[in-house]
């Protein structure tokens, strides 16, 4: 089966004038740090296998959700691709014209009603991506995105394996002089694909950047098994704007898919239409621990609220839209910091699978009281994620 269909199967079924802002130089817009991190690591075990994509309970009626005109004009029915037959999902464009929103929380095709079900996708197809994280059963904790390790996300400083989705941005010239110093971070989110943030990847050519994946410790090269990759594309938001930071999303393709392993995993996608505001995130990087401070050698993470759009909006000059999300500390000292852009604001959903609400976008100082982080809404682009990976 072509590899864009099994993407889109599984993808598809689980998803659901600015003022001038005091921001660090072009590349490390919002890389921002966590402010009085420090623990002790915890002892754990956790094993990892190829995951097999069986249907949920959820799918396992072919149920058809609301009407809608599907490909020529034809009468259909929104459902879950896994069960709209493979005619109509072998044209890629055909699926991206005719997203349709399931129970306002899942991404979903429109499916002619008069066609043959010949050709649906099993229910055991060999899955090496990732997707949505809204429908894995609570206590399955070892197959597909989002992986919980056991840890203490009330600590500052992770384990070496608690965010085995974080990559980190380097400069192949500063890696070949032995500096390693990333300028940006970001997020697994398939075998072959980092999302980042587009001011950490804008004017650079894919020559100009390494992913490294499973990293924890800079100075500690044994620690983990870290491994670089080389870039083959960029995709930056064809509308940011540089100079507000709107639609601040870029994605990143590896020449080479990674192996998933304990160090190296996926994080989920979050749901379409759920709402984050009030809930605790966490943000995690290696940038700077303080504004204008040292860059952390090892990967820090820090607990953040996530404020409501008003609230963040009247702590503004800029302009903040329902495309972003803003998060920190309510009494400051907790938020992210230079070096941090392009990172991800993860949320644990109730089944345990973590997935990535946010991008380190941008922000004034790092953890100054009444002034948030302000992060790309990554919820507001799964079609445009889903068009610059499957699709291309």
């Amino acid at each position: 089966m072509n590899i864009s269909v099994v993407f889109l199967v599984f993808l598809f079924s689980f998803l659901e004038p600015a003022v001038t802002l005091n921001i660090r130089d072009e590349l490390a817009l919002v890389n921002r740090p966590f402010v009085n991190r420090t623990a002790s690591p915890t002892n754990f075990e956790h094993f990892r296998r190829k995951r097999y994509l069986g249907l949920s309970k959820r799918f396992k009626l072919n149920k058809r959700y609301q009407e809608c005109v599907a490909p020529d004009d034809a009468k259909g029915h929104c459902k879950h691709l896994i069960f709209c037959p493979m005619a109509v999902l072998k044209n890629v464009q055909n699926v991206l014209d005719y997203l349709c929103v399931i129970e306002k929380m899942h991404v979903g095709v429109c499916c002619p009603d008069d066609i043959a079900l010949s050709g649906v996708a099993g229910s055991q197809i060999i899955l090496d991506l990732p997707g949505g994280g809204e429908d894995y059963e609570k206590n399955d904790n070892t197959t597909g995105c989002g992986i919980p390790i056991e840890g203490n996300p009330g600590s500052k400083k992770s384990i070496g394996q608690q965010w085995p989705w974080m990559a980190a941005l380097f400069r192949p010239k500063e890696l070949a002089q032995g500096l390693e110093q990333q300028f940006c971070g970001g997020a697994v989110i398939t075998e072959n694909h980092v999302l980042t943030a587009a001011h950490c990847t804008l004017g650079l050519t894919a020559d100009e950047i390494r992913v490294r994946l499973g990293e924890y410790n800079f100075a500690k090269s044994s620690e983990t098994r870290a491994l670089d990759y080389v870039v083959e594309s960029i995709t930056d938001h064809e509308d940011f704007d540089k100079a507000t930071y709107a639609n601040d999303i870029s994605i990143i393709k590896m020449k080479k898919a990674t192996s998933f392993n304990t160090y190296i995993w996926p994080i989920c996608l979050p749901p379409v239409d759920r709402d984050f505001e009030k809930e605790v995130a966490i943000v995690a990087g290696w940038g700077q621990t303080f504004y204008a401070g040292p860059i952390s050698q090892v990967l820090l993470h820090v607990e953040v609220p996530v404020w409501t759009l008003k609230t963040c909006q009247n702590s503004f000059l800029q302009r903040i839209t329902e495309d972003n999300l803003c998060a920190a500390g309510l009494d400051g000292g907790k938020d992210s910091c230079l070096g941090d852009s392009g990172g991800p604001l993860m949320f644990q959903l109730e089944n345990g699978r973590w997935i990535t609400i946010g991008i380190v976008s941008w922000g004034i100082g790092c953890g100054n009281k009444g002034s948030p982080g302000i992060y790309t809404k990554v919820s507001k682009y799964i079609p445009w994620i889903i068009k610059n990976t499957i699709a291309k």
